[in-house]
This record gives structure tokens, C-alpha cells and sequence, in this order.
């Protein structure tokens, strides 16, 4: 027995019992619940009672006996504060995935709470919480535990969220009201049978779209005043399709059902054209013609983004851009190739300009990647080309599109893609003007890198081949230093993929950024370029074009050995060839031997002015006995110390001619 004291004298009576059982819970703790039953047996309206044997059975893990305990103390005193402190910590444990002991214990203790206890407390607690925050998500607490309260509560709870959100002033839509109404309660609302006006609905669609799209362009993927861990979202693109299918149900869209299917992207597409060519016939104001724009949308902004997450990610290596590239002898170059051309010339430029243009809109152009990997990001561009296109088969979905889209705060995500696109389809100007727009957004080197690169290129499909070699140097000066490029480059380290037999008039290349295919592709523009504007119109003095094309191609030798084979001939048909930088940037083996055969009787005896002072020629007069001896003496010398710069690193070998001689490239790109 406790023994009697003054202090236990003076102390209540349900005091008095409470202490006899804390004294024994230690010792004996069927003596301590005898004393606690007794005590509120005795004292059913004590709250300090009551509470204390809910202690009891809590700190001994009990977990039945203490939901008990808690239900009855819940129903008769509510407006205890330490009650509510005690409900508080349970809706904590209860909103958290956290595995610690005291909160898993709260968590079974509320599945042994009768339903209508548990319903009663999650409502009486939210509306009892003055944070709008904290009300909101214990009635989605509510909602999640109790789902057929939704219809009772869901649409009051959107309102609620909606209005916070603006209330908040958020300049952004990835906040916490936003995340909450549309990651946590539409999935509630679109499983249940609540009907929500058909104007509200696509308000909640549209805030859906928003919400997914500008938390998907986010680089942190952080939501406003949310910490870390509820930041999360897994599969954002499953949930609005979740939403799309949902909403699309209640307002009878039979087209939005696709999204309720993991379907490839080709499946998706056939039900769409499907659906397309079944209700062209019907008016604007049809029903159908809503459904087709946003179930079109959402799924042309599903393959954009994917687009250029792989184009920016470039399949988890190195990022991509889209280029023109190559095809093969057939190449033609989009445009008129001197705008100085008069008279019965202007014309002929002319008619050609047209017949490039309509061949070109009547062959879709090739498409390739570096690596099979990234085949990816050309079925998600012509998906969304697709997609887009069929936004702007009619006037009035492309109006539509265009309203959905200044709602949606679009342009900024969709202008890497135009350009792309504008290229695609040959409307270079178009693309040249949107790079132009876009360029404070995209920045830092990889941005400033595609945006030369592409200006490259929509300039030499107009033939405006200058203005190409500028942007080329651009890019030039942007190139990452290298330390791995110390020897030629391979036939393993470089490949052909830039030039490609087709049937297309047209290739595009997803040109990889690394330093060295970067410099391989501005070197094959270089090429074509310089092919185009001097070796085709068989111009007398083309040495310069020719000694500039030998230099370049010995980036990637023997890649384009026949190119090089050709060449040769071309300077055995003429006899002769002269060129001042070659001791300078020429250091290629096979190309330098190609040369001493050329000097040599059995080579034809070309005349080869490539060396100072040094000039071999069979033709030449010989006045004094060994004078052509000493001479072709000299010329091997040259040509041995050209052999020994062979293991010079032909990157920065090539990187200096461009930098170094842009005033002569020019004189042969006019």
C-alpha cells in the first residue's frame, strides 16, 4: 500500500485513485488497471480521469484499450486542451508515411476507433483548425478515409482551395493550394459520382494543365510553401491523364476514354485521327470539336514534352539539336545561290528555287540520330509535328489552340519546338525569326551552341553561305576545350551519319553536342558549302575552294576519301594547283601522299605551287644540269617535315584554320 501521507490526505479522491495506479503500473500493472477501473467507475465525468487511463493504456501499447479509451473521451470532452493537442498529434501521424513508433501506434490505435468516431473526429477537426492550410488537407484526410463523403464535401473543399490560392497572390502555379486541389482532391472528385458544372470543369482541367506543365518545366520540381517531401509527384503525366479521362466522363466526351489506357503513342494517335475523320463533317459548336482540341492538346503536350526532355537529356548522355544535314550527291540547297544573279540567270534561279520547293514539300525529309538509343526523339518530334498539325488543319481549332494556349502561358515551351518544326518543313525564314525570339530565354553554352548551330544551318539552306560561316565561328568559339582529341580521329570515333544516301530530298540530323561531332558537322556545312558555290559552277580559279575542302576533310579521314579522289582528279584535269596555306594546315599522310604522287612522272608531273619558294613542274626549262634535281629535293624535305606534324591534335589543327583564315573562306563562300 501507497503509504498515507499529509500530502495523500489533502489530495481529491479521484487523485487520490489516479496516484494508486501510476504507484503500481510499474510493479503490477493488473493492480494499476484495477485502481483505474475503479477510478472511472467511480468518476465517469472526470476528465483528468478518463484521460489518464487513456495515458496508461497508450504508454502500456494497448492498442484496442486505448482506441477505447479515446473514443469515449473523444464524444464527452471535446473542448479539453489537451485533448485536442492529443487529436492533433493523431491527424499528424495519420497525413505522414513516417515509420516512427509513437505515430504507428496512433495509426493503429485510429483503425480500432469505431467509423462514425473516426468520421466525427477528422470533421470536427478540420473545421475546429483555423489554418486554411491545415483544414484542407484534414478534410482531404476525410475524403481519402470516408470516399463516400465525397459528394458531400469534395466541391465545397474546390472552392475553398481555389480561393486560397488566390487569396495567396501566387505568382506561380505550382504552389501548395494548387498541388493539393489538383494532385490530391480532382483524383478524389473524378472516382466518385459528383456533378460539377460543365464551366467549372474545364476550369479545373485547364489549372490541371497548367499546374503538370509548369511543375514539369521546373528545374527544382519544388512546390511553393510544401516541404521536400511532399514535392514529389511520380508520374505527372499519369495523373492528368487521370484527370483528362475523368473530366472528359463527366462531360460525356467519348474521345477522353483513350487516356484511361497505357497505350504506345501510336495507339493514342489512331484513336485520334479516328475520331478526326469520323466528326469532320459536324459544326464548331459541336460537342466533339472540344473534346478534339483538348484531347489533342493534352496529348501533343504529352509528346512535346518528352521531346525535348530527350532532346535536352539526349537519352541521358549529351544534348541534341536538330540540324539540316546531308544527302549524299544528290544534295540541293533550298534557295537561289547568289542574289546578284540578273536577266535569263535570274530567272533560271528562280524557276529552280521553285521546282527545290516543291519537291521538298512533297518528300518528308530524313530523320536520323548518332546512336539507335536515341531513335526515341524522332518518333516524339513527328508525333508532335503530327499532333500540331492537326491543331492547325481548320481555322477553328487552330483558334482554339491558339486561346488554350495564351491561357496555358505556352509560348515559352512550345518555341524550341517551332523552330524545329519550321525547319522540318523548310520554312527557314520562320525559323531564323523564332531563334531570334528566343534568344535571352535559352541561354548558357548549350543554348547559345544550338542557337548558332541552327542559324548555321537555316543560312546555308538558303544559300547564304557567308552569313553561315559566321554563326560557324560562333559556335567555334563555344567549343569545349578537349584534352581527349590528341591523336587523328578514327573511323570508330566518327561516322557517316551526317551524310546519307536518301530518297528524301532533304536529311535533318539530331547533332549531338560534344566537341567533336559539333566540329565534324560544321566542317561538312563548310564542305557543302564550298562544293556548291565553287567546284559546281566549274569556275577556272577554284584552287582556294579546293585547297580549303582538302584541309577540312582530313578531320575525318578517310570518311570522305572518294570526295578527296575526285578532287585529285580534278587537279591532274587542270594540270596544275596552287594554294598558300597548305604547309600550313596540311598534315595528313595519304593526303600528302597523294600530292608526291601528282609531282611525280607517273602522277601526271602536276605543276604544285604549295610550298614557299618550292615549285615542281615537268614542263619547265632546265638551264642549268641538276637544277630540277635540287629542286624536287626540296619539295620531298617540305613535304617529309609536313608527315612529321601528322600526330598534331587535328582539332585544334582545324579550329585554328577557321579562326585564323575567315577572310579567305569568305573569298571562296561570295
Amino acid at each position: 500500500m501507497v503509504p498515507v501521507t499529509e500530502d495523500s490526505n489533502t489530495i481529491s479522491d479521484e487523485d487520490y485513485l489516479v496516484l494508486r495506479a501510476k504507484n503500481s503500473l510499474k510493479s503490477d500493472p493488473f493492480e494499476a488497471k484495477a485502481w483505474m477501473i475503479t477510478a472511472k467507475t467511480l468518476f465517469p465525468d472526470n476528465f483528468a480521469v478518463q484521460f489518464e487511463a487513456y495515458q496508461i493504456e497508450k504508454a502500456a501499447k494497448n492498442v484496442k484499450e486505448a482506441a477505447k479509451c479515446f473514443s469515449a473521451i473523444f464524444q464527452k470532452f471535446q473542448e479539453e486542451a489537451e485533448m485536442w493537442q492529443e487529436v492533433q498529434a493523431l491527424t499528424t501521424s495519420l497525413r505522414s508515411d513516417m515509420a516512427e513508433p509513437d505515430a504507428d501506434f496512433l495509426r493503429d490505435m485510429f483503425s480500432q476507433i469505431p467509423l462514425e468516431v473516426q468520421h466525427q473526429l477528422l470533421l470536427m477537426t478540420a473545421e475546429h483548425s483555423e489554418d486554411t492550410m491545415e483544414h484542407c488537407r484534414l478534410l482531404l484526410l476525410l475524403l481519402r478515409r470516408f470516399p463516400q463523403t465525397v459528394p458531400q464535401h469534395g466541391p465545397r473543399l474546390v472552392d475553398t482551395l481555389m480561393t486560397a490560392e488566390k487569396h495567396s497572390h501566387y505568382q506561380n502555379s505550382v504552389n501548395c493550394f494548387r498541388k493539393l486541389l489538383v494532385c490530391d482532391l480532382l483524383p478524389l472528385l473524378g472516382s466518385n459520382s459528383v456533378d460539377l458544372p460543365s464551366k467549372q470543369l474545364f476550369r479545373l482541367l485547364h489549372k490541371s494543365i497548367e499546374f503538370y506543365l509548369c511543375y514539369l518545366m521546373s528545374p527544382s520540381k519544388a512546390i511553393q510553401d510544401l516541404p521536400e517531401l511532399e514535392s514529389r509527384i511520380e508520374d505527372p503525366w499519369k495523373n492528368l491523364f487521370v484527370i483528362q479521362e475523368a473530366t472528359g466522363r463527366k462531360l460525356g466526351w467519348e474521345l477522353s476514354a483513350m487516356f484511361g489506357h497505357s497505350w504506345n503513342k501510336d495507339l493514342y494517335w489512331q484513336k485520334i485521327t479516328q475520331f478526326h475523320q469520323a466528326c469532320a463533317s459536324v459544326g464548331d459548336d459541336h460537342p466533339n470539336h472540344k473534346q478534339l482540341l483538348y484531347c489533342i492538346t493534352t496529348f501533343f503536350l504529352y509528346c512535346l514534352h518528352e521531346y525535348v526532355t530527350t532532346l535536352d537529356s539526349g537519352g541521358g548522355e549529351v544534348p541534341l539539336v536538330l540540324v539540316e544535314a546531308f544527302c549524299g550527291e544528290s544534295e540541293v540547297v533550298s534557295a537561289s545561290v547568289s542574289a546578284s544573279t540578273s536577266g535569263a540567270g535570274e530567272s533560271k534561279v528562280k524557276r529552280r528555287k521553285a521546282e527545290i520547293t516543291d519537291e521538298s514539300s512533297a518528300s518528308t525529309p530524313l530523320l536520323t540520330v548518332a546512336r539507335p538509343a536515341n531513335m526515341v526523339v524522332v518518333h516524339n518530334f513527328l508525333m508532335a509535328v503530327r499532333c500540331r498539325d492537326l491543331l492547325h488543319s481548320s481555322e477553328s481549332l487552330e483558334r482554339e489552340f491558339t486561346k488554350l494556349s495564351q491561357h496555358l502561358k505556352l509560348d515559352s515551351w512550345l518555341n524550341g519546338f517551332l523552330i524545329d518544326a519550321a525547319l522540318y518543313k523548310g520554312r527557314f525564314d520562320e525559323a531564323q525569326n523564332k531563334i531570334g525570339n528566343i534568344t535571352a530565354l535559352d541561354t548558357g553554352i548549350n543554348g547559345n551552341l544550338r542557337r548558332h548551330l541552327r542559324l548555321a544551318s537555316t543560312f546555308y539552306c538558303q544559300g547564304l553561305f557567308a552569313r553561315s560561316l559566321e554563326h560557324i565561328l560562333q559556335v567555334i568559339t563555344l567549343l569545349p576545350s578537349s584534352s581527349m582529341l590528341t591523336s587523328l580521329p578514327s573511323t570508330h570515333q566518327l561516322t557517316n551519319v551526317l551524310l546519307q544516301p536518301s530518297q528524301s530530298n532533304r536529311h535533318l540530323h539530331f547533332l549531338p553536342l560534344t566537341r567533336l561531332q559539333v566540329l565534324q558537322y560544321c566542317i561538312k556545312l563548310l564542305v557543302a558549302a564550298l562544293k556548291h558555290q565553287c567546284l559546281s559552277k566549274l569556275q577556272p580559279d577554284s584552287d582556294l575552294a579546293i585547297g580549303h575542302i582538302i584541309t577540312l576533310l582530313q578531320f575525318d579521314w578517310p570518311l570522305e576519301e572518294e570526295l578527296m579522289t575526285q578532287l585529285m582528279e580534278r587537279i591532274r584535269q587542270r594540270g596544275s594547283f596552287s594554294y598558300s596555306l597548305f604547309q600550313n594546315y596540311v598534315v595528313n599522310v595519304d593526303v600528302l601522299e597523294e600530292f608526291m604522287y601528282l609531282s611525280t612522272e607517273q602522277g601526271g608531273g602536276i605543276s604544285l605551287d604549295v610550298m614557299p619558294s618550292v615549285q615542281i613542274t615537268s614542263q619547265r626549262r632546265i638551264s642549268t644540269r641538276g637544277t630540277d634535281k635540287g629542286v624536287k629535293e626540296d619539295f620531298k624535305l617540305a613535304m617529309k617535315r609536313q608527315v612529321a606534324r601528322s600526330v598534331e591534335p587535328l582539332d585544334n589543327l582545324i579550329i585554328k584554320f577557321l579562326t585564323s583564315e575567315r577572310d579567305l573562306l569568305l573569298q571562296s563562300l561570295e
